[in-house]
């Protein structure tokens, strides 16, 4: 009953209004790219950009299911259920490890995830983050199934490789091997998936291999024989998984080389190379973000709970106190996993906020232990309970923020986890185009053309997707001026210039500019700092607004 009022509560705050902030930048970006996937069934891996192809993959089921066809049938619900179900799934997936953790320590890792506000909130991004630490986590829960198949012996020997045929001639696996065996394909099929969800993966399984070696002697005493048998079954299955997405089901077999060379662009920008530098922050970023957040209204916000806990869980591993032998083990294994994550990240300069997902699981995984660690040194009944209450009461807060982030400020820069957001202004450029649309006769068929330094006019392709004759630019193109022109304010010399000099002598039309308001000289906000402006031919204008406005 407890297990399913978490589970419900997590519900609630994933799935309710997913429509209430603007598209980030980047959630556009993937739904477009999933527009060809879903109209025209193709998906071609880029290097440079995008990520993988599995949130596009499992986008498709929701997008069949709720009849859509075409990218103007989807909407932002639509899109962002996608990492909602999968934030859920986090939430649930404790129950693998059971075992493992016990019963205190499993229902405090489904709350921690349940309630954390930036689990929360990045399980309702249409981005790759929920997607790449679900499959991580299910690689370690397959992991510790696997190591529980094995069945080692005292000595260090694994039933299951001990068990495998002598000769060829025996045609079945012992019930233990199979097992074991299934949980290898499982374990590959996680890591395949990882690969084809983001780069970042390597992240993970490395500090995975790391944590393993380390906190579970018994796999160094498999010995190399046994070691390489086993991986290379995993590795075979994943680079078959991994090629068979990143190849668009082998539509588009260059992705496969592209899924690997990519690393030297990745490399690059972890340093902040290129036209990433503005995300290079301090090795401290993420702590600020997570632990420390101050907002520009004075707003502060804090996870300080999970970090405390999550100290307590790492002193458990170490100190050997307040678990048993089985969950001294997981503790150990989650605190070289999520010591090495967090480090990793923090070394390197190029920073978004979301990209603390990955290390903040792992330090939930610990905050759970630790909790139940301190339950677990407490002899008296009383103290228990007064322990109990006290944390409840700050996971309440934790909630509290949580609800705070995704609800009350979900595209505010007072939210620690508002990154370069779409500003609700956006929207109010949308209806613009929309009634001048309307107005116009020509509805979707008006001609439209968005001109902005370096393509930077995002989300506006997911916001205009129900036009059929709009053109994106990064400067004024060779082609006639637009009736209708979307520029920013420093490239509104080059563009008056291009409508009034581009046409021939007797073809020239005047334009009106037009804005929002007298009091935002610079046009509508596209994210802070960044305007939009938009230009109209004077009939057209005269046609929408008649003398309305000036």
């Amino acid at each position: 009953m407890v297990f399913g009022a978490v589970l419900l509560g997590a519900a609630g705050l994933r799935l309710a209004q997913l429509e209430n902030r603007p598209m980030h930048c980047d959630e556009a970006v993937h739904a477009v790219k999933f527009g060809l996937l879903l109209e025209k069934g193709q998906y071609r891996y880029d290097p440079h950009e995008f990520h993988g192809p599995t949130l596009n993959y499992a986008t498709l089921p929701i997008a069949w299911l709720c009849g859509a066809r075409s990218l103007p049938d989807i909407t932002e619900r639509h899109l962002r259920t996608v990492a909602a179900l999968f934030g859920l799934l986090l939430v649930v997936m404790p129950l693998g490890l059971r075992r493992e953790l016990g019963a205190t320590a499993c229902l405090s890792a489904m709350l921690l995830t349940a309630i954390s506000p930036a689990m929360v909130f990045y399980s309702r991004y249409y981005i790759q983050e929920m997607l790449l630490v679900a499959f991580s986590f299910a690689a370690i829960i397959a992991l510790w199934r696997l190591r529980a198949a094995w069945q080692f012996r005292p000595d260090g020997s694994a039933v299951w490789l001990s068990a495998v045929p002598a000769s060829i001639e025996r045609p079945h696996f012992s019930p233990v091997s199979r097992k074991a065996i299934l949980w290898l394909v499982v374990l590959a099929l996680c890591l395949g998936l990882m690969h084809a969800t983001k780069e970042t993966c390597v992240i993970a399984l490395l500090a995975m291999v790391v944590a393993a070696v380390v906190a579970l002697p018994e796999v160094r005493r498999l010995g190399l024989r046994r070691l390489t048998a086993a991986a290379v079954v995993v590795l075979f299955v994943a680079a078959g998984v991994s090629a068979l997405l990143m190849s668009g089901f082998g539509q588009h077999p260059q992705g496969v080389l592209d899924s690997y060379a990519t690393y030297l662009t990745y490399f690059r920008r972890a340093g902040g190379a290129g036209s990433e530098g503005p995300h290079v922050y301090p090795p401290w970023q993420y702590l600020r973000w997570l632990l420390a957040w101050r907002g520009p209204g004075g707003a502060v916000c804090s996870e300080a709970l999970i970090a405390l806990l999550a100290a307590v869980g790492i002193g458990a591993a170490l100190g050997r106190f307040g678990v048993n032998h089985i969950q001294l083990a997981a503790a150990r294994f989650f605190a070289v996993y999520t010591m090495l994550m967090t480090a990793a990240y923090a070394a390197i300069p190029y920073k978004t906020p979301w990209c603390a997902i990955g290390f903040l699981h792992g330090l939930i995984m610990l905050a759970a232990l630790g909790a139940a660690a301190l339950l677990g040194v407490l002899r008296h009944a009383t103290g228990k309970i007064a322990l109990a209450v006290a944390l409840l009461a700050a996971a309440g807060q934790l909630t509290w923020q949580a609800y705070r982030a995704s609800f009350v400020w979900p595209a505010d820069p007072d939210n620690p986890y508002v990154y370069a957001h779409t500003s609700p202004q956006l929207l109010e450029l949308v209806a613009e185009v929309q009634r001048i649309a309307e107005r116009s006769g020509l509805s979707t068929e008006l001609y439209v053309q968005v001109i902005c330094p370096e393509d930077d006019y995002w989300p506006l392709p997911w916001y205009l997707r129900e036009y059929r004759r709009i053109g994106w630019y990064g400067q004024p193109p060779d082609a006639p001026p637009a009736p209708l022109i979307i520029t920013q304010p420093e490239m509104e010399e080059a563009v008056v210039e291009y409508v009034y000099t581009w046409p021939k002598p007797g073809e020239r039309f005047q334009y009106v500019r037009a804005g929002p308001a007298a009091e935002q000289p610079l046009g509508w906000e596209l994210r802070p700092n960044v305007f939009l402006a938009m230009y109209l031919r004077r009939e057209l204008w005269e046609l929408t607004f008649g003398d309305s406005r000036p």
